[in-house]
C-alpha cells in the first residue's frame, strides 16, 4: 500500500464556496430595508386614497345640498350629518333679489368641500 503525498493530503480551504455570516447580516439589512421603503410607498398611497375618497363624498354631497336648494327654492339654513359628514348649509339675505347659499362638508373638524351659488328668489316669496 502506498502513501500518498502530504501535498494532496491537504485541505485546499481557499476553493471552499459559502456564505460568511457577515456576508448574510449585510443581505439581511439591505432587504430590509428595501421593503421597508416600499411598505412606507404602500401605506402613505392608502392613506391619500382615503382621503381622496373623502374629497369625492364631500364633494357628492355639497352638490346634492346645491341640487336640493336649487330646484326646491326653499332658502333654510340647516346642519345634517351623512354617513359621518357634517353638511352645513347658509343662506344670506337676499340681494338684488338673489339668494346667495354656502354649503360647508366637513369631517372630524376638516372642512373636504365647498360651494357656492346664487340663485333667484322664489316667485311666492315674501321679503324678509
Amino acid at each position: 500500500m502506498k502513501l500518498k503525498d502530504k501535498k494532496t493530503i491537504k485541505i485546499d480551504w481557499s476553493n471552499e464556496s459559502g456564505v460568511t455570516l457577515i456576508e448574510l447580516l449585510a443581505s439581511i439589512v439591505l432587504i430590509t430595508l428595501i421593503v421597508t421603503t416600499f411598505l412606507s410607498f404602500f401605506i402613505q398611497a392608502s392613506k391619500t386614497n382615503v382621503q381622496i375618497d373623502d374629497t369625492n363624498k364631500a364633494t357628492f354631497f355639497a352638490q346634492a345640498e346645491m341640487e336640493r336648494l336649487t330646484h326646491d327654492k326653499i332658502p333654510d339654513e340647516m346642519e345634517t350629518t351623512i354617513s359621518g359628514f357634517e353638511v352645513e348649509t347658509k343662506v344670506g339675505d337676499p340681494v338684488n333679489n338673489l339668494y346667495t347659499a354656502t354649503v360647508t362638508v366637513s369631517k372630524g373638524g376638516k372642512e373636504y368641500a365647498k360651494m357656492e351659488t346664487r340663485f333667484p328668489l322664489p316667485e311666492d316669496s315674501t321679503e324678509k
